[in-house]
């Protein structure tokens, strides 16, 4: 048996057109089958076992030494024809398994749409003005203009479908995390703030985070391929970060917000500072607690002193002020802000 005919076996087999004899045999094979056996195989790992059944059902079924020489073999059809099939069978099997595991894994949309259920509510927003959506988890979701938003009427899962541009407010459940499929993403939290923004005729794609915790998933959605044999890039994210997916590029990327927000319960701190004199890691550290971002300043220019007024401004602003006094810079690397 040619490895093409055995291919082609399997390519049978699995459309259906196999005879009632060959599908007899498969069901024989099957029942063998040990239902301890680990099926949850890496696509390198089912590569080697396709290798391994195929040398065996070569060995079978070519020409012996013996033959060759001579001497007679005696090579029954119906056991060259078993072993092909249970070959045959067992890369179906555990090849379906592996990839409805790995589909599972990462799905690309939400559950309410791959089962088809029949109560689906969707909401519009054609206004300028947002509009207020409450789900009913108690979850609260701004629409901006052109933003739809669809999700099971019955809300038992968590996950909603949005295009375009949306605000969430998300009620905590850690046994039940909330997941919002968009675009070629999927934003899965336990309970925070954060706004999706669609790329729209720029071709980035938005998660800004404003506290809390979000994980953004990057989504095969449009690449069955990728969806079954690469794991899915994911970027976890806290207060002030963003996920940026460009379309363009593909890149899939994590940063800073545009315009970095005080925690709470530190706001009051910017009301009024004034610096007489205060060294340039000191100064990072009382930042990094306002802002709750990670300021890095390089031990050259750790010593380095400010003198001045940062009140009422934003971060950024502050930063600009700051590096012109001490005549140094800022650059954001990822994450992180390194003045140097």
């Amino acid at each position: 048996m040619s490895r093409k005919a055995f291919q082609s076996l399997l390519e049978r087999y699995l459309k259906g057109n196999c005879t009632q004899e060959e599908q007899e045999t498969v069901r024989r094979w099957y029942d063998l089958l040990d239902s301890d056996v680990d099926l949850n195989l890496s696509e390198v790992e089912f590569a080697e076992l396709e290798d391994r059944l195929w040398d065996k059902i070569n060995k079978e079924t070519q020409p012996s030494e013996d033959k060759k020489k001579g001497r007679s073999t005696v090579i029954r059809p119906f056991g060259r024809f078993y072993i092909s099939t249970a070959a045959a069978a067992v890369l179906l099997i555990v090849g379906s398994v592996w990839v409805y595991n790995r589909l599972k894994c990462n799905p690309v949309e939400p559950d309410f749409v791959s089962k088809k259920e029949s109560f689906i509510t969707k909401v519009i927003n054609p206004n300028d003005e947002p509009l207020e959506v409450s789900l009913p988890d108690s979850t609260r979701i701004k629409l901006f203009k052109g933003a739809q938003l669809t999700y099971a009427t019955r809300f038992n899962k968590r996950e909603v479908s949005l295009v375009g541009d949306a605000l969430f407010n998300v009620k905590g459940d850690p046994a039940n995390p909330f997941q919002v499929f968009h675009e070629e993403m999927i934003t899965r939290v336990l309970g925070t703030c954060f706004k999706i923004q669609s790329g729209k005729g720029a071709g980035k794609d938005e998660v800004i985070v404003y506290t809390g915790k979000v994980q953004v998933i990057r989504s095969a959605k449009n690449n069955l391929v990728r969806r079954i044999i690469e794991t899915p890039k994911t970027l976890n994210l806290t207060m002030n970060q963003r996920a940026i997916l460009d379309e363009q590029n593909g890149s899939f990327s994590e940063t800073l917000v545009e315009r970095p927000i005080p925690v709470e319960t530190k706001r009051t701190l910017l009301d009024e500072v004034v610096f007489k004199e205060i060294s340039l890691a000191d100064l990072a550290n009382k930042l990094r607690d306002v802002y709750h971002i990670d300021i890095r300043v390089r031990p050259a220019v750790r010593k380095i002193t400010f003198r001045g007024d940062l009140s009422g401004m934003e971060l950024f602003d502050q930063l600009n002020l700051v590096c012109n006094v001490t005549e140094t810079n800022y650059h954001i690397i990822g994450k992180t802000i390194e003045i140097q």
